[in-house]
């Protein structure tokens, strides 16, 4: 699997960075401080988060990808942690604490314990992937790459739900897109 993504990584070298509608949106509901970025990519969010003062970690599996963030983290002048790991293999995370954990299109149910415990109390979690909610068409080729009605909102039951929403914006590959911005309680019985 690796090698698929070094591969479309690699195709997509060239494409302009750009940081995730959702998580434009949610910025201002986000605390300051250090932010975790799970299955990063060629690095859009990381980056646009260390650009507003986060001290962030980025985490993927395709050595590509990862060498796409340093490049261009290095010619913004931003100092972005990375870490390639195969996050299907080892289901942990880089440490925890984290005051923003963040995840953009990628879903691996068995990871979301390790992803929730990596946001301290206080912290926000922020959500964005594909959905069968909603009237549109196509999505990803596997649906157990997409969100089931509401699920996002069981995840995190519990937690402060500062925005959600789903199918009411289709993605472009088709189908719809589901959001998340959830602050774990202070109280949180997981943090004995």
């Amino acid at each position: 699997m690796p090698d698929k993504w070094n591969n479309i990584w690699q195709q997509r070298a060239d494409q302009p960075l750009s940081a995730d509608a959702w998580l434009r949106r949610a910025l201002p509901l986000l605390p300051p401080g250090r932010a975790l970025d799970v299955a990063c990519g060629r690095g859009r969010n990381a980056l646009f988060m260390a650009e507003r003062g986060y001290d962030v970690t980025a985490v993927d599996d395709s050595v590509e990808a990862l060498a796409q963030v340093l490049e261009v983290a290095r010619s913004r002048h931003l100092n972005i942690a990375l870490r390639q790991m195969d996050l299907e293999r080892t289901c942990r995370l880089p440490g925890s604490g984290y005051d923003v954990v963040m995840q953009f299109f990628y879903l691996q149910r068995s990871l979301l314990p390790a992803l929730r415990q990596a946001v301290r109390p206080g912290g926000v979690a922020i959500l964005r992937t594909f959905s069968l909610a909603g009237p549109f068409p196509g999505g990803p080729g596997n649906p157990a790459f997409a969100l089931a009605p509401g699920e996002l909102l069981q995840m995190f039951a519990g937690w402060q739900v500062l925005l959600h929403e789903e199918g009411l914006e289709q993605s472009h590959r088709g189908g719809s897109l589901a959001g998340i911005v959830a602050r774990r309680p202070l109280d949180d019985p997981a943090c004995a």
